[in-house]
């Protein structure tokens, strides 16, 4: 007789994404997504959803600070490859234990654009998600703080109608009340201050192609002047 498999639970789960490189890891019930846009709900990527698994990689402290924008595009792509892979690993670790598992890319390929306004946007928020998950909360730059890393982190997510246990939420609100060092810095004055970032004008300085012919990173002053959780 074949030995039907136990899905993993919330610890298990947690314990093995930090094991493949996690960072941080946390989950969110899809009860939680209720407020989540029309199309954008984890239960339209994967009907039979129960949570979401959120994992965050940090960005090196010195990378931010620095200025070499062939560095920071290669840890951004670094950064991208290995969230998916833990996805994947982790989506793969809950179907060994007979449950049903989506990854949900850390950026692209995703569906949908806006040509008028240039915007784009993931199957689903991974940094809602990850809010959702108890990591942190959102700052006037749109951008998730964590207590660990500041905004200094990339994630993606994990669908699976696995019913886990989700981590408790982030009462306190990390952006600074008083401080507007994104807003002022942003060279494309694409941050609201309301928790918005106007995409189009964001994209003028997003990024640059070399004489080379190579496309790279090019703005990053948000992330950089960001107090939270500065070691330095």
């Amino acid at each position: 007789m074949i030995k039907r498999q136990t899905p993993p639970d919330a610890r298990e789960t947690k314990d093995f994404a930090r094991s493949i490189g996690a960072d941080l890891v946390g989950i969110a019930p899809v009860e939680r997504f209720e407020k989540a846009p029309k199309g954008f709900h984890p239960k339209n990527l994967l009907p039979n959803a129960e949570s979401l698994i959120v994992i965050g990689k940090a960005i090196p402290l010195g990378v931010l600070r620095g200025n070499s924008k062939g560095a920071i595009t290669r840890v951004y792509e670094t950064l991208f490859h290995l969230l998916d892979g833990c996805t994947y690993e982790i989506s793969s670790f809950i179907e060994e234990r007979g449950g049903q598992a989506m990854p949900v890319p850390a950026d692209a390929p995703y569906m949908y654009w806006s040509a008028d306004e240039e915007e784009g946007r993931g199957d689903l928020s991974h940094r809602h998600a990850a809010v959702l998950a108890g990591f942190g909360s959102l700052g006037k730059s749109g951008m998730l703080l964590t207590p660990e890393f500041g905004n200094r982190v990339n994630l993606a997510s994990v669908i699976t109608n696995v019913t886990l246990e989700g981590d408790p939420l982030l009462r306190n609100d990390l952006c600074i009340p008083d401080c507007d060092r994104c807003i002022k810095a942003c060279p494309a004055n694409a941050i609201r201050g309301d928790g918005t970032v106007i995409q189009k004008e964001c994209r003028k300085f997003h990024s640059i192609t070399t004489a080379r012919g190579f496309k790279l990173f090019a703005c990053w002053e948000c992330r950089k002047v960001c107090p939270v959780g500065r070691s330095s």
